[in-house]
């Protein structure tokens, strides 16, 4: 006779479904993965005739586009990317940070941060903006980040540029894009104008919105959007101040071995 473990009878390997949100993860990255090769595939003369209008009319979010009834492109523009630094930088931002979120929240609770980030985003630009259309994850990005602030506002990350070892909290990021975003909402957007600001505070006031609405509810999984800054901030800031001043340090070391080799 023969017998099986109950693991070796999963249908579905490990990876996929552990941590619980991962599944919402891969859905988005596979979503961006395959718009991107969609828009690439259009710029090819051999492409088929109604590609480019299908992706037009389809992939990206107007004032236009919502007034025909294409009310979807709200979501569906916020998986599509035209260019190739524009996917790269959004697609690697979703897998770092959904995997943050994924470690706490179920696929399902993600899916819907993600859609009501994104979402957001998109009826904020055409409401701000309703002559220009918009597309990417950016908006949704930073709904993501910002309730990763209050799921998880103690998750490090180490750079290694601009300072090897320059160390941030979630929290930190959290905080330094919702400066960054509404900064460029009021003020930088004469001056960097094709970046979707009016999205980036459409999916942050929707990922806080998220969060801070599910702490509301007393799920103790979102930390208190005020008592995370009073426990945290000081020590978070003194943190990465010591990490600067030894990767400083390190550089200084470096540049100093270099010399005095030559």
């Amino acid at each position: 006779s023969s017998s099986s473990s109950p693991s070796s009878a999963s249908p579905l390997p490990a990876w996929l479904t552990s941590p619980p949100g991962r599944p919402a993860v891969l859905a988005a990255l596979g979503a961006n993965c395959a718009v991107f090769a969609l828009w690439q595939l259009a710029r090819r003369g051999s492409a088929p005739a109604w590609l480019p209008r299908a992706l037009g009319e389809h992939a990206m979010c107007s004032h236009a586009n919502v007034r025909r009834g294409r009310v979807h492109t709200l979501l569906t523009s916020t998986f599509s990317h035209h260019t190739a630094g524009h996917f790269a930088v959004n697609t690697y931002g979703l897998a770092v940070f959904g995997n943050v979120a994924a470690e706490v929240l179920s696929a399902r609770e993600l899916g819907v941060l993600l859609v009501y980030g994104g979402g957001a985003a998109s009826l904020c630009h055409i409401v701000c903006h309703p002559r220009n259309p918009v597309l990417g994850a950016s908006g949704m990005l930073m709904g993501l980040v910002a309730a990763n602030g209050l799921i998880d506002p103690q998750h490090r990350f180490t750079m290694i540029l601009p300072v090897p070892g320059l160390t941030f909290s979630m929290l930190q990021v959290a905080d330094l894009c919702f400066v960054a975003n509404f900064a460029g909402f009021f003020i930088l957007r004469r001056w960097l104008g094709p970046v979707a600001w009016a999205a980036h505070v459409g999916g942050t006031a929707a990922g806080l919105g998220f969060a801070c609405g599910n702490w509301l509810s007393g799920d103790r999984r979102f930390a208190s959007p005020w008592q995370v800054h009073v426990d945290n901030f000081t020590m978070d800031w003194l943190r990465t101040a010591a990490s600067m001043e030894a990767g400083v340090d390190k550089i200084s070391s470096m540049i100093a071995g270099r010399r005095g080799d030559e």
